[in-house]
């Protein structure tokens, strides 16, 4: 048992009841009203009112074949601007007027002595070449981002959105991705007269952990554990780039009921970031050509949540406005002067 509650479909269609009537042509603000109507789902409410959000990014680097030329100097700067406030993600928490809380999972550098930084480091840089981490350090990584998500529950926190900070972790990324679509990846190469040798690799279901263990490195396993963990509190989330689209997909590919929580934001010219959308069934709504990471695009996301709640709270409906619904066409018989 997942432990993830399916959404309320009652309070669901009584949203989009309301929603169809409110003073527009139906169905013309799009994603907007799907948001909303998702968002009343999770939240059980008709019209939930504006969200408590959170934006959380967890830090580790992947080293190829045990070497960094760097020694984590690139993500342990963007961690002390962070931590101090000063990177593009800080003005937007800003102006959404939402906490950022940074994890170090798993950076090379220390970061005992940077203030704003939870020290929760499980490896010093993931090992991408060789097993990624032990079996016991993936475990460590995953109950970390799960006791992050029952923490923002304990806050009534209600959507979440993911970053991450980290030197070649899209590596990392392309391994999980990888295993994930190891049944798509190995058919297609038979049928182009090749083959791709990933037996050594479990199987998703049977084993995440050990997939991750092989294939992930630590923030990619703590956001794993996060997006379950806030699945199973009843909190949305956002998610942006490859790296935290591969621990969405790899939830998502475990417990297929996550999909309903979560909601994607930007959009990345990265091939991987493509797969995975397509993988997930997924669009990207908001087209800023982002490369940063630090979850940018997901704080971006929240805006537009925020966005979908005051569609439902602040617009009239045609019977509290006074407008005459429609006569014709396909709002007749939706729209309804009695819904207010």
């Amino acid at each position: 048992m997942s432990g993830i509650k399916n959404l309320d479909k009652s309070i669901m269609e009584a949203c989009r009841l309301y929603v169809d009537n409110l003073i527009k042509p139906l169905y013309s603000l799009g994603k907007l009203e799907d948001m909303a109507v998702r968002l009343a789902g999770i939240t059980g409410q008709v019209k939930p009112k504006k969200l408590k959000k959170a934006i959380v990014v967890i830090a580790g680097d992947t080293a190829v074949d045990r070497e960094n030329e760097t020694g984590g100097k690139l993500s342990l700067g963007e961690v002390k601007a962070v931590a101090k406030g000063l990177a593009p993600i800080s003005a937007v928490a800003r102006m959404t007027e939402t906490p950022v809380y940074l994890i170090d999972a798993g950076l090379e550098s220390d970061t005992d002595e940077i203030e704003g930084v939870l020290v929760k480091k499980v490896i010093r840089g993931t090992h991408y070449g060789h097993q990624a981490m032990t079996v016991e350090q993936a475990k460590e990584a995953v109950s970390l981002g799960m006791s992050v998500g029952k923490s923002l529950a304990l806050q009534r926190v209600e959507a979440v959105a993911l970053g991450n900070i980290g030197e070649r972790s899209m590596l990392s990324a392309l391994g999980v991705t990888a295993a994930v679509m190891k049944e798509e990846l190995q058919e297609q190469a038979r049928q182009n007269g090749l083959s791709v040798k990933m037996n050594d690799i479990e199987d998703l279901k049977d084993d995440p952990i050990g997939v991750l263990a092989a294939t992930g490195s630590a923030e990619i396993a703590g956001l794993f554990g996060l997006v379950v963990q806030a699945a199973r509190e009843g909190i949305a989330v956002v998610f942006d780039n490859a790296v935290t689209g591969a621990a969405v997909l790899m939830a998502v590919q475990v417990y297929p009921e996550i999909k309903e929580y979560v909601f994607p934001s930007v959009y990345y010219e990265e091939p991987l970031h493509q797969i995975q959308m397509k993988k997930l069934g997924m669009k990207s709504f908001l087209h800023y050509d982002f490369t940063l990471a630090e979850g940018l695009g997901s704080a971006m996301g929240l805006s537009l949540l925020d966005a979908s709640l005051d569609m439902l709270n602040v617009m009239k409906t045609f019977g509290e406005g006074g407008v005459d619904v429609a006569e014709d066409g396909p709002g007749k018989n939706r729209q309804r002067e009695d819904v207010r």
